[in-house]
This record gives structure tokens, C-alpha cells and sequence, in this order.
């Protein structure tokens, strides 16, 4: 292939390893807010042949023209905001910016690959269920979390209009990414908490996690293999909450809590804490996860996958390789764990 790569999301967690796991030689454009701040990251500074570039998923006017002949899409920015306060920009944002990367990669006759979410297929009441790429979208399940239902609407909007207009679209979808460089400290928020002692309970549900290392190896060879599939799912290790946090505190040394606070007591917790935030001060109180985390958390994510292995080279490494890894980044970075 030909051309530069346009990266959406470069600056998050996700778009940090894939520009850095680049082969060398390989070049691509960051479609960023802000070109300098971008480029006083530490992290990009560092970047060779990245070309930060100013733009908004929602609309293409200007910044779009200026772009020189593409190899294809890495479509990752989101608004990941789980309240269904404010939804309507989280639709906004992701549907209708995924599908203005549709029509990019139409007028560059390149193709896109998007980064998703295991919670379009994968979300269930029971430990025991699995979704593979033949999975129908869970949307009874998720049209209550605007995350999750816009990721949805945007990957069955998005099938529609590249069908249409003959793009190459191809949908990665993973669980949770951890690893180290999560710069935002967004994806590891939870195991700072716990680093920091202020995960008091712990609410019965599931949790499903892979290293955005391997993710982002997989990624690159979506976007580069001659033939692909319309959807991968990346599958790694599954556990229920109470599991994942005991091996944070196994490769950690910090006590995992024990406290299971009951869905029932959670969820009245969380919905006064919003309603009475919204009386006061038009917000919520934020003392508490929101509703729609509790709901989130008491459920289980299975996903499997029958081509990533054969076809992208994904194996998903040892969980506790992954979260030693993360931890110790933590440590090593964040402002409030550092020693």
C-alpha cells in the first residue's frame, strides 16, 4: 500500500500504541484538537514520520481536503462517557463521525479499520455465554447506555453506507485494553483506585480484559492483510470482578477488597446520588459510580473468536504479564503513585 496512514483518537491510550508499534518506515497522520499540544506529549515527541493534523470527526470541510492520497483509516476516537446525561453528543460523536471516516475512505478508495467493542455482541447476565463474529448486536441489552448502543448504531450505519459506496470496512472488536502507557489514565482508572486504597467494594459481575499491545498487532495486520473479514473480535481473559481485582492484587501486593455491595443497594445508591447532584448543582455528585456503571458491572462480557488466530496472528498473552506491566507503569507515572 501507498500513501500515509490517517490515524482518529492518536492521542489516547489506543492510538499511542498503534503509532508506536508501527514497522519502521511506516508513515501516518494524527488527527488531533491540537497539533502543538499534541506534539508536547512526551510520548509523540518521539514519533518519526507522524504528521499531526487539526480536524473534527464532524465534518470533513477543510482539514479533509488538505490530506495528501491515504493507505487506510484507523478510525478510534470515541466519546466514551457512560451516563445517559448528555447522550446525545456520545451519538453524535460516534456514529456520525465514524461515518464521515466512511466517506473519507470512499473518496481515497482505501479502507478503514474501526476499533469497536466487545459490548455490541458480548454482553450477558450469565458467565457462561460467548459471542463470536457471527454474534447478532446486543441492543436490547446495552439501548440503555449510550456508549454502548451508539457503538451499535454506528457499526450497523456504518456497514450500511460502506456497502453503498464500496469501502473496505473492517470492525475490531475488543474488551477492556490494559497495558502500560495509558497516559489518560482513563482505561486503568479502576486499578488506581485500588493502588491508592479508595476501591472500598466491589460490585458481582464480570470483567474481560486483553494487553493493547497484542490488540494493536492485530490491528495492523487487519489493516494490511490483502483479504479480510467485516468483523475480528479479540478475546482474551475472562474473569468475574472479584477475580480480576485478587490478580491485581496479586502482582501488585496491594489487598484486593472483599466488600460485595448487593446490585440492588448499588443501584439506589447510584440514582440518588445523580438526582440529588442534579438538584444542587446540575450535575451529578460523582461521590458514587452512575447508574449506568452499576448496570454495566453487574454483567458479564464473553467473547470469542473464530479467525483472529488464523488470519491476524493474535494470541493473547499471560493476564498477569499484562497487569504486572500495567501496574508498574502506574507506579512509575501517575502523580499520586509514584514514590
Amino acid at each position: 500500500m501507498t500513501g500515509k496512514y490517517l490515524v482518529t483518537g492518536a492521542s489516547g491510550f489506543a492510538g499511542r500504541h498503534l503509532l508506536e508499534s508501527r514497522a519502521a518506515g511506516t508513515k501516518a497522520i494524527a488527527l488531533v484538537r491540537d497539533p502543538d499540544a499534541w506534539a508536547k506529549e512526551p510520548w509523540a515527541a518521539g514519533l518519526a514520520d507522524v504528521t499531526p493534523v487539526k480536524g473534527s470527526l464532524s465534518s470533513l470541510d477543510g482539514w479533509a481536503d488538505e490530506l495528501p492520497p491515504l493507505a487506510g483509516i484507523f478510525h478510534f476516537a470515541a466519546l466514551v462517557r457512560h451516563s445517559r446525561i448528555g447522550a446525545d453528543e456520545v451519538y453524535e460523536t460516534n456514529v456520525e463521525g465514524t461515518l464521515n471516516m466512511v466517506r473519507l475512505a470512499a473518496r481515497h478508495d482505501c479502507r478503514v479499520v474501526m476499533l469497536s467493542t466487545s459490548g455490541t455482541v458480548g454482553c450477558f447476565d450469565s458467565p457462561d455465554e460467548k459471542a463470536d463474529e457471527n454474534a447478532e448486536f446486543c441492543e436490547a441489552t446495552v439501548e440503555g447506555w449510550p456508549y454502548y448502543h451508539s457503538k451499535v448504531i454506528a457499526e450497523r450505519r456504518a456497514r450500511q453506507l460502506a456497502d453503498e459506496l464500496g469501502v473496505e470496512l473492517v470492525f475490531i472488536r475488543p474488551p477492556v485494553l490494559l497495558g502500560p502507557g495509558d497516559h489518560r489514565f482513563r482505561s486503568t482508572s479502576n486499578i488506581i483506585r485500588m493502588l491508592r486504597g479508595r476501591l472500598p467494594f466491589l460490585i458481582m459481575g464480570g470483567m474481560h480484559f486483553i494487553d493493547i499491545r497484542d490488540a494493536m498487532q492485530a490491528l495492523w495486520r487487519a489493516m494490511q492483510r490483502t483479504e479480510v473479514r467485516p468483523v475480528y473480535h479479540l478475546a482474551g481473559t475472562s474473569s468475574t470482578i472479584e477475580e480480576f481485582f485478587g490478580m491485581v492484587g496479586e502482582v501488585s501486593g496491594v489487598r484486593a477488597p472483599h466488600r460485595i455491595l448487593p446490585y440492588w443497594l448499588a443501584k439506589r445508591i447510584a440514582a440518588a446520588d445523580e438526582w440529588l447532584g442534579m438538584k444542587l448543582r446540575g450535575a451529578p455528585l460523582h461521590f458514587f459510580p452512575g447508574p449506568v456503571v452499576v448496570e454495566m458491572a453487574r454483567h458479564y462480557w464473553g467473547l470469542e473468536s473464530l479467525y483472529a488466530k488464523d488470519e491476524l496472528g493474535y494470541e493473547s498473552r499471560e493476564p498477569l504479564e499484562t497487569l504486572h506491566d500495567t501496574v508498574a507503569w502506574l507506579r512509575a507515572t501517575h502523580p499520586a503513585l509514584r514514590k
